[in-house]
């Protein structure tokens, strides 16, 4: 991956002929969005706010491991792992994810790694939770975005339409390069500021509405014996996922826990601050868990623009929005629901678009310049 920290930095261009595109945010929908460019023979440089890609395929690193702190798995259908190649003796970048269906059988697993045992317990139950990144979430990402030309640490401030090129301005002024789209893999309140009202797809993203939630990372030197993942009905907790239960992470002590609030419970807390989140939902833990539990990691964090409540819509284009007079996109959980795998499918439906506006230009002004050429008589 071609990381860069400064606009100026840009990588070698492959095709100097290849068209620009720019994709703003590099989370799973704008480095899907870059990656089938890509195989499209087009040039996207991916410019990222933050000091890493991934968005909601999101991990932290602590002093006791690595928490998914976002999307806890992939469910449905992506290309996601035809773009991570897998190194020979390793996992592959995306591996199914499956964990014990009771407590009694996630305890029973959990006591047979504290022996150091080697055997797996017979008659085991399984559960198909879907697929993980590996080591972890932001491995996966970090797979995906390797070959692009990313520009981290580079915000975005403003995006103008000259003639038939777009130009970006970002922390030291204007970026020294134009592109012939602009594709923003942003939530729409960030995509909002980049464009003046005037913008065709700016009502359908005024209309987006998100729901966020607050989260906890929780690790424990003690098992737990909840099961690797679990939802709760009528409770502050939401669902619990084990860290330590996924493919490719360690299994040893302590445990890892992601807990996700309700989303209730998160309007309802909204304006409290973490410590005392994360006391309230230690105390809800401990209930769902049976036991006491002493916390060797405690962090509670708000998850802004967690899901979208209600998507941007555009008649025909479900997936993605496209504006082909001022080479416009959007994709990502702007347009679609909030899981990785519809994210996914919104890049690609936004890299198709882009392709084919852009194809069909380049073969009318081909075509139109050798009208224009002279007659030569045999």
């Amino acid at each position: 991956m071609r990381l860069q920290s400064m606009p100026s930095m840009g990588g070698a261009r492959t095709d100097p002929m290849a068209p620009r595109v720019a994709v703003v945010g590099a989370g799973v929908a704008g480095l899907t969005c870059a990656r089938e460019l890509c195989l499209r023979g087009f040039d996207p440089v991916v410019f990222e706010a933050d000091d890493r890609v991934g968005g909601r395929c999101s991990s932290r690193a602590t002093g006791i491991g690595w928490f998914d702190d976002g999307a806890q798995c992939i469910t449905g259908f992506t290309r996601l792992p035809s773009y991570a190649a897998q190194r020979p003796g390793e996992l592959a970048a995306v591996h199914p994810w499956t964990v014990p269906a009771t407590a009694a059988e996630s305890e029973r697993d959990a006591k047979v790694r504290d022996e150091d045992e080697d055997e797996t317990p017979a008659g085991r139950t399984l559960k198909l939770m879907g697929a993980v990144g590996v080591p972890s979430m932001l491995s996966l990402a970090d797979a995906v975005a390797q070959p692009l030309d990313v520009r981290l640490c580079t915000p975005i401030f403003q995006a103008r339409r000259r003639g038939a090129r777009w130009t970006l301005r970002g922390t030291a002024g204007e970026i020294d390069e134009d592109f012939q789209a602009l594709v923003l893999a942003l939530p729409a309140p960030h995509a909002l500021r980049l464009l003046p009202p005037t913008v065709p797809l700016a009502a359908a993203l005024r209309a987006v509405r998100y729901r966020s939630r607050w989260v906890l990372l929780l690790g424990s030197e003690r098992n737990v014996g909840l099961p690797g993942y679990r939802e709760f009905q009528g409770s502050p907790i939401e669902r619990v996922a084990a860290m330590h239960s996924k493919p490719g992470r360690p299994t040893h002590l302590p445990q890892r826990w992601f807990v996700e609030a309700d989303e209730l419970w998160s309007v309802q807390h909204e304006n409290d601050d973490a410590e005392t989140v994360a006391e309230l939902l230690l105390d809800n833990f401990r209930a769902h868990a049976g036991r006491a539990v002493t916390p060797n990691y405690l962090r509670a964090h708000q998850w802004r623009h967690a899901f979208v409540a209600t998507p941007a819509a555009q008649p025909g284009q479900p997936e993605c929005l496209w504006d082909a007079g001022s080479q416009l996109g959007v994709c990502g959980d702007s347009v679609v629901h909030s899981r990785v795998d519809r994210v996914h499918a919104s890049g690609v439906a936004l890299a198709r678009a882009v392709a084919a506006n852009l194809n069909s230009q380049r073969i009318y002004k081909s075509v139109h310049a050798r009208d224009r050429e002279p007659a030569v008589q045999a």
